[in-house]
């Protein structure tokens, strides 16, 4: 049976990052598929996978991750990029569980999309606990909202 992603809550993926006993990369990743606006701001601990890199990059992601029980893509909203990827990257770990052993953590691997995305998770928290938020840059956020 071939599994799809699903969806996790900003809340949901906050308490796992602000768990200590949790290990960005060990017990769960992030995977951020947007481009350019990744420099902007991100979530802690998150890969940047741009969506178009994906594809040669899968397989290199599958074998780091493995062994981490829980994979989060998104992108700016969660809508196209962070959603592909997902299922892309799911795709391909179907195909690699046709030939890998059951006991394989890889078997047990949950993959989801972050719901709202980046955007959400910017609003949500940039002001209510801006440690959520690593590498912002407000100039470039306001020049986005100017462009808007």
């Amino acid at each position: 049976m071939r599994r799809t992603p699903e969806f996790i809550d900003a809340d949901e993926l906050a308490k796992l990052i602000r768990d200590p006993k949790q290990v960005s990369g060990q017990d769960y990743i992030v995977i951020d598929s947007r481009d350019t606006d990744f420099v902007g701001g991100h979530i802690p601990g998150a890969a940047n996978v741009p969506a178009h890199d994906l594809l040669w990059r899968v397989q290199g992601l599958i074998d780091k991750y493995q062994r981490t029980p829980l994979v989060v893509f998104h992108c700016a909203q969660s809508q196209v990029r962070g959603p592909k990827s997902a299922r892309r990257y799911l795709d391909a770990v179907n195909e690699r569980l046709e030939t890998t052993p059951h006991d394989s953590p890889l078997h047990n691997q949950q993959v989801k999309v972050l719901r709202g995305g980046f955007n959400f998770w910017h609003k949500r928290y940039s002001l209510a606990d801006p440690d959520l938020i690593e590498g912002f840059d407000q100039k470039l956020w306001d020049s986005q909202d100017r462009e808007m």
